[in-house]
């Protein structure tokens, strides 16, 4: 209908009509533009506001995965303190034996740090990062994840350092056959003939200090991701509220 329009205005020389239908055309191009355009950024901001609350719920599942582990490691802490104090002293008289045997299995015990990151994951591998929130935001997700990648890192070269096993061929050491477990397995201690020796309380000594660092590690990891939870919620305007345990 246009076309014809024109096309008469032209044959009728008829300039003023010409340029209106020019003007129309025009309009309607940008118009149409702009309406698609709009719509474009329309389904962007969905696509980030979604991509925010996924790392909102994730990050929440973050903060419960490093609790946990904190709560492990400071209660083995205590357990290990004591079963030192106790073989320093020779002093066996109130202890609970099997708390002690916990306490010196747990020199050997170092977990990975594998939290939940699927989602902080496929938006780096899209390139959707950073898109998403301001740069405060990305800066605090960026922090929480160097530390993590820092904490690995650590445990792989402490883990490289714990004598594996560290009581075989120990005196005082041995392990006894227990059916129905999952390794079958369980370390039984003679903790007086520990107790007279030097150089395996200097490897448990040794054992224990790293054992207080990555716990502080984490507790520094866990902080971070504090911080990172606390800024996407800013953005997603739900409060940060980890569950009291994570996900499997």
């Amino acid at each position: 209908m246009i076309l014809s329009r024109l096309t008469a205005a032209i044959r009728q020389q008829n300039w003023f009509a010409v340029a209106l239908e020019f003007v129309i055309v025009i309009a309607g191009v940008v118009i149409g533009f702009q309406v698609s355009q709009w719509a474009n950024e329309r389904t962007a901001e969905e696509r980030r506001d979604a991509a925010l609350e996924r790392l909102h719920d994730e990050a929440e599942q973050i903060i419960a995965y490093h609790q946990e582990h904190i709560e492990l490691h400071e209660r083995m802490n205590v357990l290990r303190t004591e079963a030192i104090e106790r073989l320093i002293a020779n002093d066996w008289a109130e202890a609970d034996r099997h708390d002690m045997a916990q306490g010196l299995n747990s020199v050997g015990v170092l977990p990975g740090a594998f939290p939940p990151r699927s989602v902080y994951d496929e938006l780096i591998n899209n390139g959707a990062f950073a898109e998403i929130g301001s740069p405060e935001l990305r800066a605090a997700i960026g922090r929480y994840h160097a530390q993590l990648t820092f904490l690995q890192a650590q445990i792989d070269y402490v883990r490289l350092r714990i004598e594996d096993p560290l009581f075989v061929g120990q005196p005082g050491a041995r392990v006894v056959y227990v059916p129905d477990t999952v390794r079958e397995r369980r370390w039984e201690f003679d903790f007086d003939v520990l107790s007279q020796d030097d150089a395996f309380l200097q490897r448990l000594l040794l054992g224990n200090n790293s054992q207080r660092a990555v716990t502080d590690w984490t507790r520094h990891t866990l902080e971070l991701a504090q911080e990172m939870c606390t800024a996407i919620a800013e953005s997603t305007a739900r409060p940060c509220e980890p569950p009291e345990e994570p996900s499997e």
